[in-house]
C-alpha cells in the first residue's frame, strides 16, 4: 500500500494493515529477508503516519493486548509519542524478556528517556 491508498483506507483497515505488516516484518527477519522487512516496516511507517495526519494515532493502542509480541513492540515504540504512559510499560515488559524484541525495546526507551527518538 502507498501514501494515496493509506488515505483511501478507513481507520479500521489502517489498524489491520499496521498489524499485518507487523507480523510480515517478524517473518521476514526470521527468514533473514531484509527486503520484505524492510518493505513491511515502510507499511508500518506509513500507516503511522496516516494515523497522525487524521488524529487518530489512539486507534492503535488496543493492540497492545496483541497476542503478537511484534505488534505490541511496534506500537509501545509508536505510543511513547502520543501516550507514553501505554506504551513505556509495554517497552519495560518486552526489556525484561529474553526474545528479539527484548533489545529493540531497551533501544526504544533508552532513546525515548535521552530525548533522541524521532518517530516516522
Amino acid at each position: 500500500m502507498n501514501a494515496r491508498k493509506f488515505q483511501k483506507a478507513t481507520n479500521d483497515e489502517l489498524i489491520d494493515v499496521y498489524a499485518r505488516a507487523a507480523v510480515d516484518y517478524e517473518r521476514a527477519l526470521d527468514a533473514a529477508d531484509s527486503r520484505s522487512a524492510n518493505r513491511a516496516q515502510d507499511r508500518v511507517t506509513g500507516v503511522y503516519r496516516e494515523l497522525r495526519r487524521r488524529a487518530a494515532t489512539s486507534l492503535l493502542l488496543p493492540l497492545l493486548h496483541s497476542k503478537d509480541e511484534i505488534i505490541r513492540s511496534f506500537v509501545a515504540t509508536h505510543a511513547l509519542e502520543f501516550a507514553p504512559e501505554h506504551g513505556e510499560p509495554v517497552l519495560l515488559w518486552l526489556a525484561a524478556r529474553p526474545g528479539p524484541n527484548r533489545t529493540p525495546a531497551l533501544y526504544a526507551l533508552k532513546a525515548w528517556r535521552e530525548g533522541t527518538l524521532e518517530f516516522p
